[in-house]
């Protein structure tokens, strides 16, 4: 949560010394302290000097920062600086990316910098993906995606929702998965784009946190290995970012299947796939790709999120070859991770 600058209503000097001049009337002998002419009638006292009151308006007078124009009577000043009222509430004022009006509690402000009233989150649905309220005329209004998720307008423009399209970014996360130095040397690996009722079907319960899915078989002919069989499924109608974010979650599970034990610690191997996740973000150099990498950051599943962030804190400490070579071996953490 944040609080706007703190701005308060002042009644200028001028105001208060006119009040007072239009009282005692002239005083004799006064000179003006700006042009050094004798002040004959009215005149303006302020701090403890006297002048004009053209003098005073036209050169001493505090001014607005927007117009620049002398300010009297009552003016706002906010962060050091003043303001005529209209000036500020059309110019300075903060204003609530979702109803316009002018915030002076409490507000939030979401990763794309949208500041809006706290109260309107508990009001309006937010987009899964890209987490603007579906209101934001940013993410121009939104539909649930499914009984757990909405998706707002834009990033639905953005959706993956044909074949060719998801196979092209599948193989997009492959390729930069291997310039990350995670090769998989398998071919083919099979690709469905499917809807929530299909990846359910396969995950084998109701679970909408899953956003894809790899099937893995095993063939073999008198107790041997002879073949693997890899499968990715990918939720149909995810943004780009988010589509490639999970394929290359999914890839990594490939990796994984053809080099590492079977028996992996769940945080070690979700989180790695995660952290492939990352290592792919990371090469796009998008706003919205910025925005899946802090929701891999801040996820607070202990297997998903904490896996995650242990696997990153051994790569920043041992490197990726280091991680790469211990999946291989052991299917634990090391110890201090």
């Amino acid at each position: 949560m944040r609080k706007p600058g703190t701005f308060h209503i002042e009644l200028s000097g001028l105001a208060l010394i006119l009040i007072l001049v239009l009282s005692v009337g002239a005083v004799a002998d006064n000179i003006c302290d700006f042009c050094g002419e004798p002040i004959a009638d009215s005149f303006v006292q302020y701090n403890g000097k006297f002048y004009h009151p053209n003098c005073y308006t036209n050169h001493i007078a505090p001014r607005c920062s927007i117009c620049g124009e002398p300010l009297e009577g009552r003016w706002i000043v906010f962060e050091g600086k003043n303001y005529h009222q209209s000036c500020y509430e059309d110019k300075v004022a903060l204003r609530c990316s979702v109803c316009g009006e002018i915030i002076t509690g409490e507000y939030l402000i979401d990763y794309w910098g949208n500041k809006y009233h706290a109260y309107h989150q508990q009001e309006i649905k937010s987009c899964s993906f890209c987490g603007r309220l579906l209101s934001d005329p940013k993410a121009g209004g939104g539909r649930q995606f499914d009984a757990d998720h909405y998706i707002c307008n834009a990033c639905n423009r953005d959706a993956v929702t044909d074949e060719a399209t998801g196979r092209r970014l599948l193989e997009q996360a492959r390729t930069l998965l291997e310039k990350a130095g995670i090769v998989i040397n398998h071919e083919p690996i099979e690709f469905k784009l499917v809807s929530r009722k299909e990846l359910t079907e396969q995950v084998g319960r109701s679970n909408t946190d899953h956003f894809g899915l790899i099937h893995y078989e095993k063939i073999t002919t008198w107790s041997l290995l002879t073949e693997r069989k890899f499968t990715v499924y990918l939720l149909k109608s995810q943004p780009t970012q988010h589509f490639i974010s999970v394929a290359a979650h999914e890839l990594m599970h490939v990796w994984l299947y053809l080099n590492a034990p079977d028996d992996g610690d769940p945080a070690l191997v979700e989180g790695s796939c995660n952290y492939a996740a990352f290592l792919v973000l990371q090469q796009l150099h998008d706003e919205m790709a910025g925005y899946v990498i802090k929701q891999l950051q801040s996820d607070p599943d202990p297997i998903y999120g904490e896996g995650f962030r242990r696997v990153k804190k051994l790569v920043d400490n041992r490197g990726v070859e280091f991680w790469l070579q211990h999946l291989k071996f052991d299917p634990q953490f090391p110890i201090g991770y």
